[in-house]
């Protein structure tokens, strides 16, 4: 039997390569992508050890990189079933009479327009397939704001309604696109203080893991969770749901 196939944007790090393990330990072929070579075949040999596995130098900002991603998936594995776009950035934390235009530009770029060409050449595979599963990590920033800078506020807004068009668009061929609406979640660049901030903001009163994120993104991608289609699910830990 053909082995299932996913692709991971961003999937060399934090959330993108716990997702691409998630996926490889259930037995998928995975396929991540990423800009920084070292690390991306450090987490592809990582990866290899549980599944097959590929890491493909991709900027998302670059069609031409997208559209090589997907046609690698392609060639190599002969399909695609999952597409987790999480390649993205923060922004710089400016006030807001210093903002870089530029520097916002270039989030927009990669956060918005990444996951909307990438959700365009792969989602071209699964037509041809009649069946597939895109899953954009949106952010709570997407929703409510908080300390986050303007840029990443309004590119994670953007991603949600882009996944509700995309879904409405896109249903009549089989192909299901929702989002993951991540709370604050514990990674290597997260220093103490801010961590004890944030853990405060959630029921648990921790933060999250990248785990927990990739255990979300695998289930919804699941066909026992079909109903689930054009909507942002908050894996937050109920940090939109409650203020202290």
């Amino acid at each position: 039997m053909e082995k299932k196939v996913a692709v991971v944007t961003g999937g060399s790090e934090g959330i993108g390569k716990a997702c691409a393990m998630r996926f490889a330990q259930a037995g998928y072929a995975v396929v991540i992508a990423s800009r920084r070579e070292e690390q991306g075949r450090e987490a592809e040999a990582e990866l290899q050890k549980v599944s097959d596995a590929l890491w493909v130098k991709c900027d998302v900002a670059s069609e031409e990189d997208c559209k090589n991603l997907a046609k690698t998936a392609k060639e190599k594995f002969g399909r695609i079933d999952v597409l987790v776009n999480d390649a993205g950035v923060v922004g710089a934390r400016k006030d807001f009479f210093e903002l870089d235009v530029e520097d916002i530009r270039k989030t927009l770029d990669i956060n918005v327009i990444g996951t909307i060409q990438n959700m365009k050449y792969c989602g071209i595979i699964m037509k041809e397939q009649g069946k597939g599963v895109i899953v954009n990590i949106g952010s709570i920033c997407g929703t409510i704001a908080n300390l986050e800078s303007i840029a990443y506020h309004s590119s994670k807004g953007a991603i949600r309604m882009a996944t509700q068009r995309a879904a409405y668009e896109l249903a009549k061929y089989g192909i299901r696109v929702l989002s993951v609406a991540p709370g604050w979640v514990k990674t290597g660049m997260m220093l103490e203080d801010i961590e004890a901030y944030g853990a405060k903001l959630h029921m648990s009163e921790r933060v999250l893991t990248p785990e927990q994120i990739a255990g979300t993104v695998y289930l919804l991608s699941q066909d026992e969770a079909s109903a689930v289609n054009g909507c942002t699910v908050m894996a937050d830990d109920g940090y939109s749901s409650f203020k202290n």
